[in-house]
């Protein structure tokens, strides 16, 4: 019995727990580590040891499991599987006396990778016949555990198929049809596994879906989500195959895309949609009717060529979506952009919000965007800035090569504008700064802003001890616009 379980036994031991009815100690013997709940705590006590095939809530976790080697499982090259842990797994089911299962999770390394030779090959090896009825028989087993969480009216259930092997995502599991005609639902999360579904799901009281490392086979997403009318929040984290949101008649409020380089197309499509946060890459994000967003968040590099019209004209369609949001959130990418347009006088689209977060490099070439943005956020109260290393931006040669044609001496930068800016005239009152704050342009922009903020309340600057002391003395001795203007350093 390892420490925790010591100490937890010594409390459920007590005489003032002695009283409490059975429900209220399967409770709290269902928030418990798995485990000691079987093992440790029942072990001490006869009353519990009757108690916990009650508990409403399993999670079996391959690499908490003692002894556990995930290198070993990653570097597998056939099917093995920890007898120990599969041991574990069926004892508790066996022995599970729960009306109802509110939390069904299983984090396991499992892979159809010998299955998937003998698809692509199409033929069976003789020598491999072995591997293969092994992988065959752990998928149906899993699938049988699913089916028994299931049974129990499960609320929420969590699947994660950890790496095993080498092969591609052409061989993780096959999630079964049953998950997706589960009325009871209320949370899924599923990772490494194939979704094929052929028909509409029958998910109607699912709020959460996140799914991670998927393959959606052909239109499995379309028919996931017109069967889920209380979806509130869709996670789409680094999926494959064919991607389109398109939720009309649900209660859908928050969106999460982490987008990988095989995807060309997305499609976007809710009215009820609040949130947005979108990362990654794609060729193509057409996102319409989502007139409710309130929130945006793109952290993303397009495949835009700053030298070629059309690109202008598509993510400045893009950007025209998100006019009505109140927060918005930026990465650097998006700062060079708004510099092309800047310095190319193109016209770019005006922003309603009140707080606008730039994640930003602060190269010479981000100045001009910058000033852009702020032009074109004429009613901003809350400015964050997230400085970043260099390092850490990917941006191509091309993408930087005609902006050599621009001449303009970044120490003067801010002393050149001439053009009052709105939102710092009549509304900006915070802004915070943090990251590599100590770069000479960090420190230049924001003389400019206590210079020009004219209703600043607060300028809060996160950064070491080292870089604070050094920049302190000049930025509160700088002239300010407004008079109640407090710089504080964290």
């Amino acid at each position: 019995m390892n420490m925790y379980a010591k100490q937890t036994s010594c409390v459920l031991n007590e005489d003032h727990l002695s009283g409490l009815p059975d429900d209220i100690l399967i409770h709290i013997l269902s928030l418990l580590p798995l485990k000691d709940a079987v093992k440790g705590i029942c072990n001490a006590s006869r009353r519990f040891h009757k108690l916990w095939p009650f508990i409403h809530t399993l999670n079996f976790d391959q690499c908490m499991f003692p002894e556990h080697d995930c290198n070993y499982y990653l570097e597998a090259s056939r099917p093995d599987y920890d007898e120990s842990f599969l041991h574990s797994v069926r004892h508790v089911l066996l022995r599970s006396k729960s009306p109802t299962i509110l939390k069904f999770c299983l984090k396991f390394h499992f892979r159809l990778s010998y299955s998937f030779w003998q698809r692509i090959s199409n033929s069976t090896d003789i020598r491999l016949y072995d591997f293969l009825r092994s992988e065959k028989r752990m998928a149906n087993e899993i699938g049988t555990w699913i089916q028994f969480a299931l049974n129990k009216n499960l609320e929420v259930l969590d699947l994660s198929f950890s790496e095993h092997g080498i092969v591609g995502p052409q061989a993780l599991y096959d999630l079964p049809n049953c998950v997706l005609n589960s009325p009871h639902l209320v949370e899924l999360r599923l990772t490494h596994c194939t979704i094929n579904a052929k028909k509409k799901s029958k998910l109607k009281s699912l709020k959460t879906l996140y799914l991670n490392k998927v393959v959606l086979m052909g239109q499995s997403i379309d028919y996931i989500l017109s069967g889920c009318p209380m979806l509130e929040e869709l996670t789409l984290q680094l999926c494959y195959g064919h991607i389109r949101v398109v939720v009309l008649n649900s209660n859908l409020k928050t969106l999460k895309l982490d987008i990988g380089w095989s995807l060309r197309r997305i499609y976007v499509s809710c009215p009820t949609l609040l949130s947005l946060d979108v990362s990654g890459a794609v060729d193509v994000l057409d996102i319409a009717n989502v007139a409710s967003i309130a929130e945006v968040s793109v952290k993303r590099n397009l495949i835009f060529d700053f030298d070629v019209h059309k690109d202008y004209q598509g993510i400045r369609i893009l950007l025209q979506t998100f006019t009505g949001t109140k927060t918005l959130n930026l990465c650097s990418w998006f700062a060079l952009v708004f510099s092309a347009w800047q310095l190319k006088n193109l016209p770019s689209p005006t922003f309603s919000c009140k707080s606008l977060h730039l994640k930003s490099d602060f190269m010479i070439w981000n100045l001009p965007g910058i000033l852009n943005l702020l032009k074109h956020c004429p009613c901003l109260e809350n400015l964050t800035i997230e400085i970043t290393s260099s390092h850490n931006e990917f941006t191509s040669h091309k993408q930087l090569s005609w902006y050599r044609l621009y001449k303009f001496d970044a120490d003067e930068y801010w002393n050149m504008v001439d053009a009052p800016v709105q939102c710092l005239i009549h509304h900006l009152k915070t802004v915070e700064v943090a990251g590599f704050v100590e770069k000479h342009l960090v420190i230049q922009f924001l003389e400019y802003l206590l210079r020009h903020s004219m209703v600043l309340k607060k300028m809060k600057i996160f950064a070491e001890k080292q870089t604070a002391k050094y920049y302190e003395e000049r930025l509160l001795n700088i002239p300010k616009a407004s008079a109640s203007a407090a710089v504080l350093f964290y």
